[in-house]
């Protein structure tokens, strides 16, 4: 059963290696450059790709600044409302000792825990909303900057497609 079973199977029988065998980098290269030479590649526009990474850069830059200036104002926020929470906590345990019943301690602390569990709610929903708003910013110029690269890729191929029929022209 095993016998038949590496008969069957292609990766154990060695005719299929022998493609692969004949194969040597020498003779991988010799196809590639006679396939890609009937496309007649010109050389590279250096200018041309070196202003494509400076506008990528730019587009990474821009985005890092807006990281930078969300972190800052996020980071102001959160100690800001952190020290509206201390503030708030001060003032509930000043009222809370002025409590004279069990009673009242107990509608006392129900609201307190109410209030303080709306504020934590509305406050994760405010910074939540900043971060929604820093990830657009973000994302807006690296976005922008992509279809833009694509847009240059299809320039250049297309130049490049015409340069063959400017240079007939010229020889004719």
């Amino acid at each position: 059963m095993q016998a038949e079973f590496l008969k069957a199977n292609p990766f154990f029988n060695p005719e299929t290696f022998k493609a692969f065998a004949a194969l040597t980098p020498a003779k991988m290269a010799e196809e590639f450059f006679k396939t890609t030479g009937a496309y007649r590649l010109n050389v590279a526009d250096v200018d041309a790709i070196l202003a494509s990474q400076r506008k990528t850069l730019d587009a990474f830059n821009e985005a890092g600044r807006a990281i930078a200036d969300a972190a800052q104002k996020i980071a102001a926020r959160q100690a800001e409302l952190v020290k509206n929470a201390m503030n708030e906590m001060t003032s509930a345990m000043t009222e809370f000792s002025k409590v004279s019943s069990l009673e009242e301690a107990a509608v006392k602390q129900a609201e307190l825990a109410k209030d303080a569990f709306e504020a934590a709610m509305e406050n994760g929903r405010e910074v939540a909303e900043m971060i929604a708003e820093t990830n657009e910013a973000v994302a807006e110029p690296i976005s922008a900057r992509v279809v833009a690269i694509f847009d240059e890729v299809k320039e250049g191929a297309l130049k490049m497609k015409d340069k063959p029929k400017a240079e007939k022209a010229k020889a004719a």
